[in-house]
């Protein structure tokens, strides 16, 4: 396409954008709302999954040792549990470490002496999975070992929790498929009801011999320029409106975790922009090549 073309074609996506006013407004505040319930469905996703992984991190087993092994048999069954497959870490508490660490937390330093010398902590180690899933077969096969007492992972609520996590995880996703077809379908629809109300420019062109092309760019250009704009005014709502509630969040509920990543939060706000221009761009041209057939 020649320079002198293009200029035409967008000049006259320009044109048309003016001319048709209030169906340009109509457009851009179509694709404005779609973006908004499309990118606070993304946000949405992000925290439900950001949530479901700190619920799963924070699963833990507790291996209590038998009181009979010696310090060197408690480091070698910290050796062995170490190499089981899905083991992420295991750490030690000493039974001198339990009882300091116990005192300190009841604010007082002679309890070992009003029990007599008598140390009741066993010698533990807390154990990490590499996913919450193998929690319950790595326990098992802790709990087959010799100089092991027992072995607590939460057995009941383990189950409950990787339900919940998944449930969170599927309802996150939901949320984004559901909000992305209406997005597009809305867009679909006020565009296409754009590019009818202009059938008769569109037959008139083809009788001077306008080639498919040449008519198709205008409206290629104009649903862009509808996504462009749409999207802008979408990220300003968007962007304003997380970051007010990651405040909010910070200040009223700071143990929750919320995903407050700058490079993520940019990425979103910049391919709901990306998005809104791919599909007023789509639909314009999907709505005229009725037209041209």
């Amino acid at each position: 396409m020649a320079l002198n073309t293009v200029g035409f074609v967008i000049r006259q996506a320009f044109v048309s954008l003016k001319r048709n006013i209030w169906l340009t407004i109509a457009s851009v505040l179509t694709v404005m709302t779609a973006l908004v319930l499309l990118g606070f469905s993304v946000f949405f996703l992000a925290n439900t999954s950001n949530l479901a992984t700190v619920f799963e991190s924070q699963v833990e087993i507790a291996v209590f040792i038998n009181d009979n092994q010696n310090r060197e048999q408690v480091i070698d069954l910290r050796n062995q549990i170490q190499v089981i497959e899905g083991v992420d870490t295991v750490e030690l508490t000493t039974k001198e470490d339990a009882i300091v660490q116990f005192q300190q937390s009841m604010g007082t330093s002679s309890l070992l002496e009003d029990l007599g010398d008598i140390n009741p902590f066993p010698d533990k180690l807390t154990v990490m999975a590499t996913d919450v899933s193998l929690v319950e077969g790595i326990a098992n096969q802790i709990a087959d070992m010799n100089g092991i007492d027992k072995v607590r992972y939460g057995q009941g609520f383990l189950e409950n929790l990787i339900q919940l996590t998944q449930w969170l995880r599927w309802l996150g996703i939901a949320v984004v498929g559901a909000f992305a077809f209406a997005s597009f379908l809305l867009i679909s629809l006020n565009i296409k009801s754009n590019v009818n109300s202009r059938e008769s420019e569109i037959r008139i062109m083809r009788l001077v011999g306008a080639s498919n092309a040449f008519i198709k760019w205008p409206f290629f250009i104009e649903g862009m320029l509808l996504g462009f704009i749409g999207g802008v005014l979408a990220i300003g709502i968007v962007g304003a409106a997380y970051v007010w509630f990651l405040q909010y969040m910070i200040s009223a509920v700071a143990f929750l975790p919320i995903v407050a990543d700058q490079m993520f939060i940019i990425s979103v706000l910049g391919l709901m922009l990306i998005g809104g221009m791919t599909m007023g761009a789509l639909a314009s041209v999907f709505s005229v090549r009725r037209f041209l057939k």
